[in-house]
């Protein structure tokens, strides 16, 4: 292969709009982000979830915390719709070129902390399958390698390759999802699933963990609906997430009632399904991690100036080494961070495309935006410590921070926009 033709295949736009050639419809991009979610940390939390405040709470918390995304999802699908521009690229127009290098690299951190939480739950899952079905010991990170290489090996090959696995591979792992509820139910005495009520642990905390674990899907919607060939294709896009999440953590929480198991691999022996899981999770966590992955990728793209092929492959080491090293530990704790300082930026970069500045993202004008976007920075920052500050007793707005951080970036960036905004721009802008 020349080296044209090799840089051809592994750009996929990252550092400019996508042309209509390679445009996408919905229904394969909703197909994408439903793959997303189908991956065993969101199991796990399902699971967790769902034992702590039994079953009632646990399906509320799911389809009201992934609807109400969706709806945020569904405008942020529009910027990547209209713009044509990865989140990465969004994000300059905002924060400014520097300004954006930072939030990039924090997004960057959080893609790659969550490549390593799969990896490492890949590896231990695969380990105790092998175990208790062949009576095969193997060390756990034997799996974490291999698996880490295949999904580098698919993410190189950027949204084209992950469109191909998700065709075939998300519709049978959703066909999986429904099987799995339906021996739950069956197998489940009356009354069972119903009337669990859990360890009655914190509501407030179960609804926050459930965000902070699918929240980065709207933040980085313009990833992928940045292809996508009409509005109306945008909103089917984020149906993936609306309806297909709170499908994979049902599958995760209501067979740990009906089985008294919080573990995927004590689960699925229960329901009887080990090497059928085996089979489904591989591909499950290929197409997650795959994602996880690329869109780090594109974040390390916009300022690190080097073919993404390196991007990734850099990446997915050092994901890897955390998953060697016990990242798992702090995953927890990981995703309530995430719950409070990844909401502001998607409420800032959606104010500025619609409010300030009208749909007009001009990638010719990027040169020429400020090195550091002021008045982003603070709301971000602002946002976030007000509401990590909600978290603790005695302080409160709406009792969720996620909702805390999302309305006070929302208010306060408009405002410092224009006091910090030089007199020729407020002028224009009027």
């Amino acid at each position: 292969m020349s080296k044209h033709t090799h840089d051809e295949l592994l750009d996929d736009y990252s550092r400019r709009p996508i042309p209509e050639d390679q445009r996408a419809s919905g229904l394969s991009i909703a197909l994408i982000t439903f793959g997303v979610g189908i991956t065993l940390p969101v199991f796990w939390l399902g699971a967790d979830v769902t034992q702590k405040v039994g079953f009632g709470p646990a399906c509320w918390i799911f389809f009201l915390v992934c609807i109400l995304l969706g709806g945020l999802c569904y405008f942020t699908a529009l910027v990547g719709n209209r713009a044509r521009l990865s989140t990465y690229m969004v994000l300059h127009f905002s924060f400014g070129r520097h300004g954006a290098k930072l939030l990039n690299f924090i997004v960057a951190v959080t893609l790659l902390g969550f490549y390593s939480a799969t990896v490492d739950i890949f590896g231990s899952t695969v380990q105790s399958a092998l175990q208790s079905s062949f009576g095969l010991a193997s060390p756990a990170w034997v799996h974490v390698l291999w698996g880490s290489l295949l999904m580098t090996a698919t993410a190189i090959f950027g949204f084209r390759g992950m469109d191909k696995l998700s065709v075939w591979s998300v519709p049978l792992m959703g066909v999986f999802m429904l099987y799995v509820l339906y021996l739950a139910v069956e197998k489940a005495a009356p009354g069972q699933i119903s009337a669990f009520a859990g360890s009655g642990d914190s509501l407030a905390l179960a609804i926050s963990s459930t965000i902070g674990m699918v929240i980065l899907t709207p933040v980085l919607m313009p990833d992928f609906t940045r292809y996508a060939r009409t509005d109306k294709d945008s909103l089917i896009a984020t149906l993936g997430m609306s309806l297909g999440f709170p499908l994979v953590l049902l599958a995760g929480g209501l067979p740990s009632i009906v089985t008294g198991q919080s573990e995927i691999v004590p689960i699925m022996a229960a329901l009887g399904l080990v090497l059928p899981a085996l089979f489904i999770l591989v591909f499950s966590t290929w197409t997650t991690n795959t994602a996880n992955l690329y869109s780090a990728v594109l974040t390390l793209a916009t300022f690190i100036r080097t073919p993404d092929w390196r991007l990734a492959v850099a990446g997915s080491l050092i994901a890897t080494g955390l998953a060697l090293a016990g990242f798992m530990t702090h995953f927890l704790d990981f995703i309530l961070a995430l719950s409070i300082v990844t909401p502001p930026i998607a409420s800032i970069y959606l104010v500025d495309f619609f409010y300030i500045r009208r749909q007009r993202y001009d990638v010719s004008e990027l040169d020429a935006l400020p090195g550091f976007g002021w008045a982003a920075l603070i709301a971000w920052a602002l946002a976030s410590a007000i509401a990590w500050l909600t978290t603790y007793e005695g302080w409160t707005l709406t009792s969720q921070p996620t909702i805390d951080s999302l309305l006070i970036a929302a208010l306060v960036y408009p405002l410092l926009a224009r006091l910090l905004a030089s007199p020729k721009r407020v002028l224009a802008n009027s």
